[in-house]
């Protein structure tokens, strides 16, 4: 678990597994000069993203024994890159599925995709009018999502699509193919705009993929009633919760009524079993499964820009040290609108029903309630109001999928249990779809686990013929040495014939 505070913080702590939650503070990430917005490990856990109001992001990997932090007090975590390029606060960041790529909103109007491994950006997303609220990625890689307060709702992806490489050396191409695909703000055959304006109570619209990458929720709705006035709110209005399936942006396929203006949503990192079914190999899904992706040629490019990242990666500093230019060194998409032949790409046709041979278990937080939902019932599993004095910010699931944290701009956070009888029977790991199983974030951290302990490896065996060569070079200094060293011979004149 992992808090940001209001001050320049960020505190960490842990929830006991078994029984009711029991919070430890485990230590204070000292580095921010402001208010921290946002905090997200990535997908292999072994780093830490924080973005606050200085238009910073900071990136936290694991510390040496005995490292303090600027309070001194000891600490397991320092800053390892600081990525430079928002004029303005940063409200939300989402890591790419491989974690080698991150995105992130701001109050500039504006979305970057940066390199982890280098920090620097790779490409600013220019489609907003106003601010940026929520970004969310795609776990299957191909979309990037961004939802702002000027109504609307950006999806870009690569033409032709194509997954985000994990590779460093290859990210640089496939951003300069990133294009706006969709912006969803209307849709066919209902009339007015679907999400609230800049006058929401909320100042986060966090949006959120599920784990599957079978479809994307979208808070901070709107539905109007036919009849209903153009007052947010009015009486035949009300908030909403949109689902969007996958691939299909035209019109939504299911809406979730909200009692208040709906400030994020967050889904479970586990799949459940559908009632009724026990035990049984899980069916192949109805729903359409993810598009192949491009050939492999297609999909990893290799460009001079990725060329030049891998090269600025392996030299710039480690702390502090990759400092991006001004803003307007970053590439931008010029905030370009979708073009035909992109918007014809999606489909027209909304889904009826999310038919899944699994069900998917997320949290819708509005300002003041917390309502829980499976994709197998209509009605919430559970419904809790009243745990703040102010507007809820964002929530978080443990990895087990039985606790969720809540935090409050009013600074504290809320721990909800759930048992196994209420939220139902999680599916083992070798009942999961194959297409599936890989984008989970259990099997992307045992991923990034090996592609750790792989890049450890290279960077010891690096490590020990360097040992080596400077060990060779130092005994042919000896022997030299011992010979009585270099022969000196004098200068000799030179005549001419």
């Amino acid at each position: 678990l992992l808090i940001g505070a209001t001050g320049d913080e960020a505190a960490g702590g842990g929830i006991e597994v078994d029984g009711n939650p029991d919070v430890e503070h485990l230590e204070t990430l000292t580095a921010h000069t402001k208010a921290v917005n946002v905090v997200r490990f990535s997908p292999g856990g072994d780093i830490l993203a924080s973005g606050g109001d200085t238009g910073e992001v900071l990136l936290w990997r694991r510390a040496p024994e005995g490292t303090k932090n600027l309070h001194g007090d000891p600490t397991t975590w320092k800053t390892a890159n600081t990525l430079r390029g928002h004029s303005d606060d940063v409200q939300d960041l989402a890591w790419a599925p491989g974690g080698a790529a991150l995105v992130t909103g701001s109050v500039d109007n504006s979305s970057i995709v940066w390199s982890e491994a280098s920090g620097r950006g790779l490409i600013r997303l220019e489609g907003h009018e106003h601010y940026v609220q929520g970004v969310a990625w795609d776990p299957q890689g191909e979309y990037v999502a961004s939802a702002s307060g000027d109504r609307k709702v950006n999806v870009y992806a690569t033409t032709p699509r194509s997954r985000v490489p994990v590779e460093p050396a290859h990210l640089g191409g496939w951003c300069k193919k990133l294009v706006c695909q969709k912006e969803v703000r209307r849709a066919v055959n209902v009339k007015g705009l679907l999400f609230h304006d800049d006058t929401l109570e909320s100042f986060f619209r966090r949006l959120a993929w599920s784990p599957c990458g079978s479809f994307l929720a979208i808070p901070a709705g709107l539905h109007r009633e036919e009849g209903g006035g153009a007052r947010v709110a009015a009486p035949g209005e009300e908030h909403a919760v949109y689902l969007y399936q996958r691939g299909r942006f035209a019109r939504p396929a299911i809406r979730l009524p909200c009692v208040a203006p709906a400030a994020c949503v967050r889904f479970s990192p586990r799949l459940y079993r559908r009632i009724g079914v026990q035990g049984a190999k899980v069916e192949a899904p109805r729903t359409p499964a993810p598009e192949p992706a491009a050939p492999e040629g297609t999909r990893h490019e290799e460009t001079a820009a990725g060329q030049e990242e891998t090269a600025a990666a392996r030299t710039e500093p480690a702390v502090d040290g990759a400092q991006q230019p001004g803003g307007d060194a970053i590439p931008g998409d010029g905030g370009a609108p979708p073009e035909p032949a992109a918007d014809a790409a999606v489909a027209v046709e909304p889904a009826s029903d999310f038919d899944l041979p699994y069900r998917v278990v997320f949290a819708v937080c509005t300002t003041d309630t917390v309502a829980v939902y499976d994709t197998a019932a209509d009605a919430p599993v559970a419904f809790v109001s009243g745990l703040h004095y102010a507007t809820i910010t964002d929530a978080a699931w443990s990895p087990c999928g039985l606790k969720l944290v809540v935090s409050s701009s009013d600074g504290y956070c809320s721990a909800l249990t759930f048992t196994e009888a209420e939220l139902g029977e999680t599916l083992a790991p070798e009942e999961v779809p194959e297409h599936i199983a890989h984008v989970l974030p259990e099997r992307r951290v045992k991923s990034a686990e090996e592609r750790a302990r792989r890049a450890a490896e290279a960077a010891k065996a690096a490590a020990e013929r360097s040992a080596a060569a400077q060990a060779a070079a130092a005994a042919r200094t000896e022997a030299t040495a011992a010979a009585g060293g270099p022969k000196r011979i004098a200068p000799q004149a030179v005549t001419a014939d």
